[in-house]
């Protein structure tokens, strides 16, 4: 058994003894995952695509996305916190320094320390460069005040990558990166967020009121910030292309496991051949799909200086297919689809997150057609 596989393996096993008992009170009744994001840490599932000098395993970003997918049909609530996980530690990875690396960075990648990255605030989504949270510097010091609304992992986090403009005047090149401690003097973190679906990934706003921090928690270098955060949010939208890919896989199979037991005018609806056109485009939009997502996920490991489009790419189509096919399963389920008890009404809800967060879908579109319109001459 080669490692990939015996990585995989020992993902299923994991999934199988942490994750599926415990799936009904994680993503029904929205019990937090602390204690088995720790275990993830633990069995060195999030240190596989970081370098080993810093502890991770040294493999392939391609596996930790098939690792990832593999637990996404079972918890977008655990996807979702591995998700905003990586984007803090891959900023630090991508722009810190050696010793944030060394001090920060190899607890991520152990799990002895949850990250969260924290760009959007309530009047700066879509546009980045349009933030307002501000960082006056004063000294060795930097006074951070400011908001950043729907913070994935707020209240578990222990540190926080959060955007702040240095210079209002260079635009997105006054933009910096900070790293903020859960402890931090005056910062707070509000109410979390009821949500349509996933009850159990957190979800708040977090207010910096004069947060006096050390020169030493900017990320890397002053003005580096978009940059940075770039590079973070091509990553975070494979990830999230591979959390829809994992919902639409277990909609998929609850569908077709549902049609064959079904029976209707004496037979089981799975052999009327609406229904199999359904199951036909659900498992044709499905593979293409996966095709999009590890390629990307394949760029990235290769350094393609085109992994933003394809990033673009994946997390566009498998969101939109994990809608697609989500309704589909809800169509197949009939009356039953809409009763909460039933999965699949849970997999419709939970689906429509993917088209919003990390870019919404329109934002990925504009990505993807500049290249285009780039690249045609």
């Amino acid at each position: 058994m080669d490692l990939d596989k015996e990585v995989l393996s020992g993902a299923v096993e994991f999934i199988e003894k942490y994750i599926q008992p415990r799936e009904k009170e994680i993503e029904v009744e929205g019990l937090f995952v602390k204690d088995i994001f720790k275990e993830l840490g633990y069995h060195g599932f999030i240190a596989i695509p970081f370098p080993k000098e810093y502890g991770g395993l040294g493999l392939s970003f391609r596996l930790f996305v098939d690792v990832s997918r593999l637990i996404a049909k079972h918890s977008g609530t655990i996807s979702g916190v591995i998700g905003a996980h990586l984007l803090s530690a891959f900023s630090i990875l991508i722009g810190g320094t050696e010793e944030q690396k060394q001090k920060y960075l190899t607890k991520l990648i152990k799990g002895e320390l949850i990250g969260s990255l924290a760009l959007t605030e309530p009047n700066a989504g879509s546009d980045p460069s349009s933030i307002e949270t501000e960082a006056k510097k004063e000294g060795d010091y930097y006074i951070l005040n400011g908001t950043k609304a729907f913070t994935t992992n707020a209240g578990l986090s222990d540190i926080y990558v959060i955007m702040a403009k240095t210079d209002r005047e260079r635009g997105a090149r006054g933009m910096s990166a900070f790293i903020v401690e859960s402890t931090d003097e005056n910062f707070k973190i509000g109410r979390q967020e009821s949500k349509m679906a996933l009850p159990g990934l957190p979800n708040a706003s977090l207010f910096l009121n004069d947060v006096k921090l050390y020169r030493d928690r900017v990320v890397g270098k002053e003005g580096t910030g978009f940059a940075i955060v770039m590079k973070t949010l091509d990553i975070g939208r494979v990830t999230t292309g591979v959390g829809a890919l994992g919902l639409s896989e277990r909609a998929l199979e609850e569908a077709v496991k549902y049609s064959k037991k079904r029976i209707q005018f004496g037979k089981p609806i799975s052999s009327f051949e609406m229904i199999q056109s359904y199951i036909a485009d659900m498992a044709t939009e499905i593979e293409a799909s996966k095709l999009l997502v590890m390629n990307a996920a394949e760029k990235k490991d290769q350094n393609d200086p085109k992994f933003s489009l394809y990033a673009s790419m994946a997390k566009y189509y498998a969101s939109k297919v994990a809608v697609d096919v989500s309704r589909l399963a809800v169509q197949i389920f009939g009356g039953y689809g809409w009763i909460e008890d039933y999965i699949v009404a849970r997999l419709y809800k939970e689906a429509k997150m993917y088209e919003i967060i990390e870019g919404t879908n329109e934002i990925q579109k504009l990505i993807i057609s500049n290249y285009i319109l780039k690249e045609v001459k």
